[in-house]
């Protein structure tokens, strides 16, 4: 009966892939807002995510899978049986309002445009700089998140530690994060992604985040 609403079988796995790139993001924001614990590596891996508008494919655009790992062991739990104490529902509540303002994004014309403006300035900064993890650049794309997506609706409210959430680096490094759900959601929609199908092909796509796991077990 509701068979029409499935997306087609053969971008699956970019859907996968693109959902693990939300819950990545919504981990290392959690992360960052309740333990003040900063994301290294994956927050390089997050903004070259941001950037890459030209890339080939989903899992180029997203990173290797090492660093999607958490983030797809997750998924199937959260896809079946639902979140399970209240950090997983509020990981489900972030990663929700980042595919819902993917939506609205995609729509919006002076919002898209304000985030091209603000990507092709990081990518200026990183050509001088060298390096993604400068402390500018992050400020460039948690400036571009304010006032590209602030603007829209729902606004993600970030729980956490006031000491974290009052310190500008790592307040620029949430929406920095949020910034890169929110590219990750944008790529699950283009793969044909929407909330019911994502429902109505959630054994899809544990198998799908289940053969990733497996065969790259060794990244």
């Amino acid at each position: 009966m509701w068979g029409f609403l499935i997306p087609k079988a053969d971008r699956r796995r970019d859907r996968t892939l693109a959902l693990a790139g939300i819950i990545r993001s919504a981990l290392l924001v959690q992360n960052i807002a309740r333990n003040g614990e900063q994301p290294g590596p994956l927050l390089a891996t997050c903004i070259h995510s941001i950037l890459s508008l030209d890339s080939a494919s989903t899992r180029q655009a997203l990173g290797d899978i090492q660093s999607l790992r958490q983030a797809l062991a997750l998924l199937c739990p959260l896809l079946q049986r639902g979140p399970a104490n209240a950090q997983e529902a509020e990981l489900l509540r972030y990663a929700m309002a980042m595919s819902s303002l993917s939506k609205r994004l995609l729509k919006n014309q002076s919002a898209t445009q304000r985030v091209h403006e603000g990507i092709q300035q990081a990518q200026r900064q990183i050509q001088h700089f060298g390096d993604p993890l400068q402390s500018s650049v992050i400020a460039g794309l948690a400036q571009t998140y304010t006032e590209a997506i602030g603007t829209l609706r729902p606004r993600i409210i970030v729980s956490g530690d006031s000491r974290y959430l009052s310190d500008a680096d790592d307040a620029a490094r949430i929406r920095t994060l949020l910034l890169s759900g929110i590219r990750a959601a944008v790529l699950w929609r283009q793969a044909g992604g929407h909330i019911p199908g994502s429902l109505l092909e959630r054994r899809g796509i544990c198998q799908e985040a289940e053969e990733l796991l497996s065969t790259n077990n060794s990244c």
